[in-house]
């Protein structure tokens, strides 16, 4: 960025009341921090005499983005002119930029939530099954997904329970007589 774009930038995030992200140098762009976590990102353009302006989501949102249609998506960014007003500027953000930014975040904090629940309620089930042979249930640490729960008792048998749609998948690794044991069982629920 020019030293010309860097307080065009400094102005409008001043205008906006924004401040500066942590752990971006500015090298490439100017970034500063919105309310609720995402950033708003202020580049030279690919076209001569333009800006880019864009937003992103806060971190614990980018991989709940929902499936938009062609056109349906938020936009996330815009070009203005560098001669334009700063005023105009953030005027532009304001009206064009940050109720897209807020459209997204709403959609993909809603689909997080469902997302939470949906795991939470797989995660119960399958604690139904760990809790007997006292383990508890792991969970991938990026998604909050459960991890299948596999119990092993040496000679006797092996079950594993991973979760499949909307209920639990069982396999019993086990010898004949313990497999009847294990028929009669279900036979009587």
């Amino acid at each position: 960025m020019t030293p010309e774009q860097k307080s065009t930038a400094q102005a409008i995030a001043t205008q906006l009341q924004l401040q500066p992200a942590p752990g971006y140098d500015g090298h490439w762009a100017a970034v500063f921090l919105l309310s609720g976590g995402g950033k708003l990102f202020i580049s030279a353009s690919r076209q001569r005499g333009q800006l880019h302006i864009s937003t992103s989501l806060p971190d614990g949102l980018r991989d709940h983005r929902p499936y938009y249609r062609a056109g349906e998506a938020p936009k996330t960014g815009i070009n203005v002119s560098e001669t334009k007003a700063v005023t105009l500027i953030v005027a532009d953000i304001k009206r064009r930029l940050l109720p897209e930014h807020a459209r997204e975040v709403a959609a993909c904090t809603e689909q997080k939530v469902k997302r939470d629940a949906y795991h939470a309620q797989r995660t119960q089930a399958l604690a139904q099954v760990a809790q007997p042979f006292g383990q508890a249930v792991q969970a991938v640490e990026r998604t909050g997904e459960p991890r299948p729960v596999c119990v092993e008792h040496p000679g006797l048998f092996r079950l594993t329970a991973k979760p499949f749609c909307e209920g639990l998948e069982l396999a019993i690794e086990t010898n004949p007589a313990i497999a009847g044991q294990i028929a009669n069982l279900l036979a009587k629920l």
